[in-house]
């Protein structure tokens, strides 16, 4: 798994709140798999569900910008043959790798294990 400590994106306001867009592409490697989430690439951070937000951390956050950004992308694409369960994992490798601690990681974790079943499935 690789790190990426300096992560360059635009923030702006949508209808659901704030998004943000990859200025630059971000190379990932896991579990012997790697894939690239290419410049331009929107996401909304770290979606967890609402009610979780005050507990985990800000939707866009330095801690959990990496993981959110692979872990969007890999639940909108159905490149590089990742399960959701891999994705979710990763997700959470991440977040715990750039300091969030292991209280909120794990709420991260859960909020997107019992609720990103729906998203996975778009």
């Amino acid at each position: 798994m690789n790190l990426h400590k300096s992560i360059k994106v635009e923030i702006f306001s949508e209808r659901n709140g704030d998004c943000l867009r990859l200025l630059e592409a971000l190379k990932y490697e896991y579990e012997g798999r790697s894939f690239t989430v290419p410049a331009g690439f929107v996401s909304d951070g770290a979606s967890v569900p609402e009610f979780l937000w005050d507990t985990v951390s800000p939707a866009i956050d330095p801690r959990t910008l990496d993981g959110a950004l692979a872990h969007d992308y890999l639940y909108r694409t159905s490149h590089y043959d990742f399960t959701r369960k891999e994705a979710d994992d990763l997700f959470y490798d991440l977040i715990r790798a750039h300091g969030l601690g292991f209280w909120r990681s794990q709420k991260a974790y859960w909020g997107v294990r019992l609720f990103g079943g729906n998203a996975w499935k778009e």
